[in-house]
């Protein structure tokens, strides 16, 4: 069986010409049989020392292929040519992982002859087998190969669930205290995230931009917490003083998370300060008019009045649904994005199925 390394059978008889050439020149006579035995080893590519201690090609280069790890050897490993073929794994057929692994979207970009010589660093998560796993690729340029090493992030990702599940009820619960000071209870917060999600998909956001939308959007009324009592619970119409000083929840609720690096609490600052700005440009804090105003904005302001017209309220009665429609109608391009509002009435009986849904 051929179980010398490349170049090793030229080496081996080398070695053994130069042990002959010394024997015979210093009469060194017991060097002789070493020399023939190189010679031999290197022409028959078979070493009876390697078969003894079971050493071959193809476990160098496994060996040689392991040693590429990093230090703690995280598993499973695999190894690809150049043109994306699997050539090695220290997996077996053990996962299913093997078949998941997306080689072609790291080469995409490359031409397969240009592949190895790029420096390739890229990062992919997969689940496999209930578990969740960080693939990382890099070139190993010795062996023209893709080396991909995975490590497994299942707690990680776990963490991360929890981190994210505990700031969503963190802000429902910051946006419930808002609403709670002016006595607006109920499922209020929940139908507004509901309400801000559906059409923010609806508008063509990506689900994780439409997820972030709804997290946020319980928060636009967070500035209320710096309104006085006198003003915020004032069962009757506020007078102008009172009207200023109400409207400057906006700026509150602002300046509350404008500084948060959270992109939860960030979207959150947009929404705060942009959900009582109008189309036409007579809203506030900053009169800001069409697409001037963020579209988190445009649509939690969409969400907000329609739940809070057909809510009722200390200073008013629940509207019917027609009055809401027609109102809607008349304020599109006017208080709302026309935009937005034709996609609310197109896809009415899903914002229905959310009011009935969440209903206090």
């Amino acid at each position: 069986m051929n179980n010398l390394f490349k170049y090793e059978n030229a080496i081996r008889i080398g070695i053994g010409i130069v042990l002959i050439t010394i024997a015979s020149n210093l009469s060194l006579w017991w060097i002789f049989p070493v020399g023939l035995l190189m010679i031999y080893t290197g022409v028959s590519s078979h070493c009876p020392i390697y078969a003894a201690l079971n050493i071959n090609e193809e476990q160098a280069l496994e060996n040689y292929y392991l040693s590429q790890l990093p230090k703690y050897n995280p598993e499973p490993m695999f190894l690809f040519d150049k043109e994306g073929k699997l050539k090695f794994t220290n997996i077996g057929n053990s996962s299913s992982l093997k078949d998941k692994i997306d080689i072609k979207s790291v080469l995409n970009p490359l031409k397969p002859e240009e592949c190895i010589y790029s420096e390739i660093n890229h990062l992919q998560s997969y689940e496999s087998d209930g578990q969740n796993y960080m693939v990382h690729f890099k070139c190993v340029k010795d062996i023209d190969s893709i080396l991909a090493y995975a490590f497994n992030a299942t707690d990680l990702v776990k963490l991360q669930d929890e981190i994210i599940s505990t700031q969503k009820e963190i802000v429902y619960k910051m946006g419930e205290i808002g609403e709670t000071r002016s006595k607006e209870t109920g499922n209020h917060v929940k139908r507004v995230a509901e309400y801000s999600y559906l059409l923010a998909k609806l508008s063509g956001f990506s689900e994780e931009e439409a997820e972030l939308l709804k997290m946020a959007s319980p928060m636009h009324d967070i500035g209320k917490v710096g309104i006085p009592d006198s003003v915020l619970k004032k069962p009757g119409k506020l007078d102008e003083d009172e009207w200023q000083i109400m409207k400057t929840h906006a700026q509150i609720g602002f300046e509350l998370l404008q500084h948060s690096q959270r992109p939860i609490l960030k979207a959150a600052s947009i929404v705060a300060y942009e959900h009582h700005e109008k189309w036409d440009g007579s809203g506030y804090p900053n009169s800001k008019r069409g697409e001037e105003i963020h579209i988190y904005g445009r649509i939690t302001a969409v969400a907000d009045v329609f739940d809070a017209l057909g809510s009722e309220r200390i200073y008013k009665e629940a509207w019917k649904l027609e009055r809401i429609l027609e109102l809607f109608s008349e304020q599109s391009n006017k208080h709302f994005d026309p935009r937005l509002i034709e996609l609310f009435f197109t896809n009415i009986d899903a914002f229905l199925t959310i009011k009935e849904q969440y209903k206090d």
